[in-house]
């Protein structure tokens, strides 16, 4: 299978890694200090006592690669607008691009059934104009990671969940559905594109076993958006505590009154998605006591000065909530705090503020 992955950094460099050694074309998009050491050395992924190394194609024009079997954009939503504008040359009539990003995603509302409630206005539903004039929605596949890794040293990735690594992908594309229950198609966001694919649950079932098959585990996940507000309402609990209070996620476990907040905070996250028509079956307790001693990549952002996710991890939610006429006194807290953070480091645009 011929992969590129768009944004070779912390999971991107391991999947790239695996894919590759698992005996695929796999080509990398990266930039900086990162390429060079990428085009010099090859990749090298960490995990565990295992050092695995693999080279791969890598350049920072997607132009240059051409079209793709399968496009993995693993860039954290931040960069999504950037690469909206530079993604066409790697798509082709045949590509399916997996977009795993953490928090509210571009393609929600894409194709969403009608039977659900209108999702907010948020600045990163904006994006589907741009990417579906590269792609047709039923080329869009979602992606939720479950995998803890950073990026050590140019072209060195280091995982630290080696034994709990795993990758969802669904179609996001639901208007032949829709159309059979009466839904609207008409939430196709602009697309200018109608083919669909009839081949394409055994296209994803070929992804899943390449996934399978490189060691990075890959279940149906079913309601991919279902699956989204699962991740989400993990982020904005464990991730945000471990922001506000620069430790590991699993710090929220080791004291009792960040237990509360914990608790507090995945109620309301569950609150918030029964509300646009996804319950969820998590027990924050449990959810709780899987935390790991690895600190979420909005704290690593934060650290090293990068560009932040509040507004898909943080924002969102509580956009959501308020269009909902949920109250969320515990996220509307936490939000503050963790915004004025990234606010004061510059580390986020004009617009998140929206939902505050």
């Amino acid at each position: 299978m011929r992969i590129c992955i768009y944004g070779a950094g912390a999971s991107g460099g391991h999947f790239a890694v695996r894919l590759a050694r698992a005996g695929h074309d796999v080509s990398v998009i990266a930039r900086g200090p990162h390429l060079a050491a990428i085009r010099q050395n090859g990749l090298q992924l960490k995990s565990g006592h295992d050092v695995l190394s693999s080279v791969v194609a890598a350049s920072d024009m997607p132009n240059a690669l051409g079209p793709q079997d399968l496009v993995i954009v693993a860039t954290k939503a931040t960069a999504l607008p950037t690469i909206a504008q530079n993604i066409a040359p790697l798509v082709g009539e045949d590509t399916l691009v997996l977009f795993p990003q953490n928090g509210m995603t571009w393609w929600y509302p894409v194709g969403l059934p009608a039977r659900h409630p209108a999702p907010p206005v948020i600045p990163i539903f904006g994006l589907a104009r741009p990417f579906l004039a590269a792609m047709r929605p039923d080329q869009v596949l979602g992606g939720i990671i479950y995998s803890a890794n950073e990026v050590e040293a140019p072209g060195v990735i280091k995982n630290n969940s080696p034994a709990h690594n795993r990758l969802e992908i669904a179609a996001i594309d639901t208007v032949s559905a829709d159309s059979r229950e009466g839904g609207n198609p008409a939430q196709d966001s602009g697309s200018p594109h109608s083919r669909g694919r009839a081949d394409a649950p055994e296209r994803i079932a070929a992804i899943r076993n390449a996934l399978a098959q490189a060691g990075i585990l890959s279940p149906d996940p079913g309601d991919i958006r279902a699956a989204v507000w699962t991740k989400l309402v993990n982020n904005m609990s464990g991730s945000t505590i471990g922001l506000a209070t620069r430790s590991t996620s699993d710090g929220a476990g080791k004291d009792v009154a960040l237990s509360e907040i914990y608790r507090r905070l995945m109620r309301e996250g569950l609150s918030i998605a029964a509300a646009h028509g996804y319950p969820l079956d998590l027990d924050p307790d449990r959810m709780l006591a899987r935390l790991l001693n690895h600190k979420a990549s909005i704290l690593q952002d934060y650290e090293q000065r990068r560009p932040m996710e509040i507004a898909e991890i943080v924002l969102a939610p509580l956009a959501f909530a308020r269009a909902a006429g949920l109250a969320t006194p515990t996220l509307d807290t936490v939000a503050a705090i963790v915004t004025k953070l990234a606010k004061d480091r510059g580390l986020v645009s004009a617009d998140v503020e929206v939902a505050l």
